[in-house]
């Protein structure tokens, strides 16, 4: 018995010894707890606690992107807004501006008194011109009595009867015999020229010529020349008139006007655009502006 009483001390010491790894174990246990504890509550919280103050950060900046967003969408929205009123669905508005049109040297008026050459005659004076926008436009005749003054003789000479015709085919009223056929409108019963048999008709009782045909009635009517068949508008009719041909400007010239007046478009003499009234002046007389 007294062998094993040296084992009690031993055992105590073990016992107590036991006992303090056990609390520290214990003590290491609940400390490494509280750590895990923390650590898992610093990983859930602390994490979580980050993660929106990032997410906040990177939603500020979507709120300020969003803000500009909303920005550039109310801007792109305002813009849209305002563009939409001029893009989408609308029609263009057609360019408006006036067409440049051609001028001409024109004998220049204020009144129409203006317009009367110094030999006037009953279809030549005041009342058979208008000045329009101020040049002289020819309106012709205005009664039969008119051309019974002009043509008083012929018909005495010939028994044609002259009468003033309001759809003349210049675009103005004009002095015309009266007819019941064709034939009734010209002396000359061939159809080989530009003033006979079918270059006029018979309209509501008036003559009308109608134009020429061809270049070789053109040609016979003046072998000399080298006229040919134009088309030309008068007013809203167009009709062929026997014209000199041409190569080139020069091919146009005459006693009244030199080359400098024309062009030669088309082998047609045509009158050029004037380029000033001292131009005018210079290729007409003083009384003419270009219009």
């Amino acid at each position: 018995m007294k062998k094993y009483l040296f084992l009690i001390p031993l055992l105590l010491v073990f016992a107590v010894s036991c006992g303090d790894s056990g609390e520290k174990t214990e003590k290491n246990g609940s400390e490494n707890s509280s750590d895990t504890e923390e650590n898992q509550s610093h990983d859930e919280t602390g994490d979580t606690e980050n993660l929106p103050s990032e997410n906040d950060s990177d939603a500020s900046g979507t709120s300020e992107n969003g803000d500009n967003g909303s920005g550039t969408g109310t801007n792109n929205g305002e813009n849209s807004g305002e563009n939409g009123s001029e893009e989408p669905g609308e029609e263009e508005t057609p360019d408006e501006t006036p067409q440049e049109t051609e001028k001409f040297c024109q004998y220049a008026c204020k009144t129409p008194s203006d317009c009367v050459p110094a030999a006037s005659n009953a279809i030549n004076d005041a009342d058979n011109y208008k000045c329009e926008n101020g040049k002289c436009v020819y309106t012709g005749c205005n009664s039969d009595d008119e051309c019974d003054e002009i043509y008083g003789a012929v018909t005495e000479a010939t028994g044609t009867v002259y009468r003033c015709n309001k759809n003349g085919p210049y675009g103005y009223s004009e002095c015309t015999p009266v007819c019941s056929t064709a034939a009734d409108c010209t002396s000359l019963k061939s159809t080989e020229n530009a003033y006979d048999l079918d270059n006029y008709k018979c309209d509501n009782g008036m003559c009308v010529y109608t134009g020429c045909n061809s270049d070789d009635e053109c040609a016979n009517l003046n072998p000399s020349e080298n006229y040919k068949c134009f088309k030309q508008e008068y007013a809203e009719k167009t009709m062929g008139i026997c014209q000199p041909s041409c190569t080139t400007a020069a091919d146009c010239a005459n006693s009244v006007y030199p080359e400098e007046f024309y062009e030669c478009r088309n082998s047609q003499c045509i009158t050029k655009s004037c380029e000033s009234d001292e131009w005018c002046a210079e290729y007409m007389t003083d009384d003419y502006v270009c219009i």
